[in-house]
């Protein structure tokens, strides 16, 4: 089990709740909808064309910007993915199939 960070940021400090939570507010204004209150570390997903597996810390993909955030805005909607190269940017998002969610502990 992984506790709980947003990459680049101390997870121990009031800095990254911060940083989630506007993550949290743009994810809303893209969505139209509150995100869930999980926590999402990974997801093991389809997303552009290919199985993939997106995680908090990495590139999105090869050579790309790190994945700071995934939300969960229901089962209508599509995960978001914020990064760090994403800034007023709308996040990337994953539709379904989505095939495993691991969240943090």
């Amino acid at each position: 089990m992984t506790q709980f960070f947003v990459a680049g940021i101390d997870s121990n400090g009031a800095r990254a709740e911060n940083l989630y939570s506007e993550l949290r507010e743009h994810s809303l204004l893209d969505a139209g909808c509150p995100a869930k209150p999980r926590r999402i570390f990974k997801l093991n997903c389809r997303f552009d064309g290919h199985d993939r597996e997106i995680e908090v810390g990495r590139p999105l993909s090869k050579g790309g910007d790190v994945v700071l955030a995934i939300l969960d805005h229901g089962r209508f909607e599509a995960f978001r993915v914020h990064t760090d190269g994403s800034g007023k940017a709308p996040p990337a998002r994953v539709s379904h199939p989505v095939y495993s969610v691991t969240e943090f502990s």
